[in-house]
């Protein structure tokens, strides 16, 4: 039976491993190569390739998802920043401060209702703009908040093993666009030889 078997321990406890592992593979992300022993090489290693994939798996996803409604790649794109943008629907209006008040809101002065009513007005003729019907519109604007849901989810999950939300970000403006074809192999270790003191076997842990 496996008990015990958990991978490299890398000689440190737990809590301090889990650190040492999380700021290893933020380093990577964010410099795109790091210097290490070998042995710590290769824990990076396999955290950065699931990291990776999972980002991959909920951005595919998400356009998977979307493009079961929207087939078309700049309507698609152009939806998604209309979702990012607020929260609204085709035929939603500002409600009334009478209406406000039933849903225990506080009134609007004329000053916020106009600017609302200008930003939802504004949000509806852009999503109009592409889709002419409004039963589609409402629809493909509703896949693309599910898109936008899956793919947060996926960065929630990678957000729980790093350290930082800008490395999360970079993962999916940067290394995902990238690697969107690819099945694994994200990242590549050279060997370096050995460190005058210990005779640690060195390593270079880079992306592809």
């Amino acid at each position: 039976m496996r008990h015990r078997v958990a991978g490299n321990r890398i000689n440190m406890p737990e809590a301090r491993r889990r650190a040492a592992i999380r700021s290893m593979v933020d380093g990577l992300l964010v410099h795109e190569h790091i210097h290490v022993t070998l042995a710590r090489a290769k824990v990076a290693q396999s955290e950065a390739e699931k990291l990776i994939g999972i980002a991959i798996r909920g951005a595919t996803d998400a356009q998977a998802h979307l493009r079961s409604v929207v087939e078309d790649d700049y309507t698609a794109e152009q939806l998604l920043e209309l979702a990012r943008r607020g929260r609204f629907s085709v035929d939603e209006k500002i409600p009334t401060n009478e209406e406000r008040a039933d849903q225990g809101k506080f009134p609007l002065s004329a000053e916020a209702r106009k600017l609302k009513e200008d930003k939802l007005a504004g949000l509806q003729k852009d999503l109009l703009s592409l889709i002419k019907d409004r039963d589609e519109a409402q629809r493909a604007l509703t896949t693309a908040r599910e898109a936008l849901a899956m793919e947060l989810h996926a960065r929630r999950m990678i957000l729980k093993r790093l350290p930082r939300e800008l490395t999360v970000r970079k993962i999916f403006e940067q290394y995902v666009p990238r690697y969107i074809g690819r099945h694994g192999g994200y990242t590549r270790i050279t060997k370096l030889g050995y460190r005058q003191g210990d005779a640690a076997h060195m390593a270079k842990l880079e992306m592809v």
